[in-house]
């Protein structure tokens, strides 16, 4: 049987704390230190309902981890599901800056991780990041190389390339007076409405393949789960709301050529996995981010079938769970 809690935990920054959850087996002991994992959410939807929403009527990617004997914990960056901000839980103001940037949320991320090596008796973490949270676990790792056994980065995030449409904003924000700087302009929240979620996340799919990877139906299930913590307060249309940090850090940084982190400094065993249908962090993203990789002891780059950027949830999700959980399995010389 697996054990599920909920934990409340203070942040770095006075005021605000984060919800953490773990799963692991009843009646194991004491977690075997080589596995215990935490997984990083990516940029929109929190933690709780992306690792832990049980899809097509079986369990989560943190209930396959902990049937499996980890110890699997997640958690909600500041601002995302469960971690609302005190001052503002359920709405929000629309000028005070972007809110969650990268650099906050690593420290939400490292006081997460003090929190789980605590209990587990200091045992380095294995990390898997999604997303936006390959950069924060990408970015913890180059960092803390000796608190991390392993490191998963699905669907990772890396220099968006220049397209012309990506050249031309460039080149107009570059006579910009710095109050009118690329994320300048954007509010705490943005609001995502749920047609516009799914039309995001089966883009360039027929109809027939989309329905297939991610019923609506299942869709719908998923989406009534994440509107109930991430909500846009009194929106009968289900909107969410998400932080907008990470839009300008993406503006500002990633699409200027100026990641978050330097790969150059992980040195531990890393693994890239990727869905072949990915267009949000296409692979070239993975392929560039894999040659950086140059400390790591051992690093891999797979590229799953009949997978989009959001294949935690899909259909074929069980290759992608399979393929961590192999790797975290594993001991590299």
């Amino acid at each position: 049987m697996i054990v599920a809690t909920d934990h409340r935990i203070a942040s770095a920054t006075p005021g605000i704390d984060l919800h953490v959850r773990n799963k692991r087996l009843a009646g194991e002991g004491a977690p075997d230190p080589d596995k215990v994992v935490l997984f990083v959410h990516g940029a929109t939807y929190p933690g709780s309902v992306v690792f832990d929403h049980a899809a097509f009527e079986s369990g989560s990617w943190l209930d396959y981890l902990a049937a499996h004997g980890f110890d699997a914990y997640l958690f909600d960056v500041r601002g995302y599901g469960h971690s609302l901000h005190p001052s503002m839980p359920r709405t929000y103001p629309e000028h005070g800056g972007p809110y969650a940037r990268t650099s906050e949320a690593q420290f939400d991320l490292a006081a997460v991780v003090d929190f789980v090596r605590a209990r587990s008796g200091n045992a380095r973490v294995n990390l898997i990041g999604w997303s936006w949270g390959t950069a924060l676990a990408g970015g913890f790792t180059a960092a803390n190389n000796g608190a991390v056994r392993h490191l998963v980065l699905f669907a990772p995030l890396w220099l968006i390339r220049n397209t012309p449409g990506m050249t031309m904003m460039r080149w107009a924000m570059a006579g910009l007076p710095p109050s009118l700087a690329p994320g300048a302009h954007l509010s705490d929240f943005r609001v995502i409405s749920k047609a516009e979620a799914r039309q995001r996340w089966v883009r360039g799919l027929s109809a027939s393949v989309a329905e297939q990877l991610m019923p609506q139906a299942e869709f719908d299930s998923w989406w009534n789960a994440l509107s109930s913590i991430q909500g846009k307060p009194g929106d009968a249309s289900q909107a969410v709301l998400a932080p907008n940090g990470v839009i300008a850090d993406l503006m500002e940084l990633w699409a200027a050529g100026r990641p978050t982190y330097e790969p150059e400094r992980i040195r531990v065993p890393t693994q890239l996995l990727l869905g072949e249908w990915d267009v949000d962090t296409p692979v070239y993203m993975a392929q560039e981010l894999f040659s950086k990789l140059e400390q790591a002891p051992y690093k891999r780059l797979e590229v799953l079938a009949r997978g989009t950027h959001s294949m935690v949830l899909e259909l074929n999700r069980i290759e992608l769970y399979h393929r961590s959980r192999e790797f975290l399995e594993s001991r590299f010389l």
